[in-house]
């Protein structure tokens, strides 16, 4: 048996996935409570620090934490599969770019800062190995079925919808009476 055969840079990929996995499915479930008793906290805003108010904001709807902690989960359990890693570290980008922003705005412990960033170096790093899938997947948006190249055709269209919205944007600022 050939261990180089084995232990592979997929093996290395299967296991971190799993890893953070875990982790993202607990920290999911968390979020039904992570924010309990928020809003029977006693502080004046002024007196807020940043860690307290931005438990107060989480805290003041069950709802949100719970959109979060399901979007984590999903992206959880679509990261185990080698099929679904792509669209898992995907979804769970912007997900933990936010939660890194928020930890290092608002003062959230380090530990948690430093879990979110080794999470978002997985999707970093799934993103990179999947690299070649991805260019593929824009030349197949780009190039059309018989091979000739699109890309002029879409960028004026693009363009054009561009000069509309901003037309519908003034419009509306217009309208609203922003103007």
């Amino acid at each position: 048996m050939n261990l180089k055969k084995i232990f592979t840079i997929d093996l290395l990929e299967l296991s971190i996935r799993i890893w953070t996995s875990f982790f993202l499915i607990i920290y999911g479930i968390g979020k039904l409570n992570q924010f309990e008793g928020a809003k029977e906290m006693n502080v004046i805003i002024s007196d807020a620090n940043g860690a307290q108010m931005m438990w107060a904001f989480f805290g003041t709807t069950l709802t949100y934490p719970i959109i979060i902690g399901s979007l984590q989960i999903i992206g959880a359990i679509l990261l185990i599969f080698n099929r679904t890693k792509l669209f898992s570290a995907v979804l769970l980008t912007p997900l933990f770019l936010n939660i890194i922003i928020l930890d290092i705005l608002y003062g959230i412990d380090r530990g948690a800062l430093l879990n979110a960033i080794i999470y978002q170096s997985v999707f970093l790093f799934i993103i990179i190995q999947q690299r070649k899938r991805i260019v593929l997947i824009f030349k197949t948006l780009i190039i059309k079925q018989n091979g000739t190249a699109t890309i002029g055709i879409k960028l004026m269209k693009f363009l054009i919808a561009v000069c509309i919205a901003v037309i519908l944007f003034f419009g509306f600022q217009k309208l609203s009476g922003f103007i």
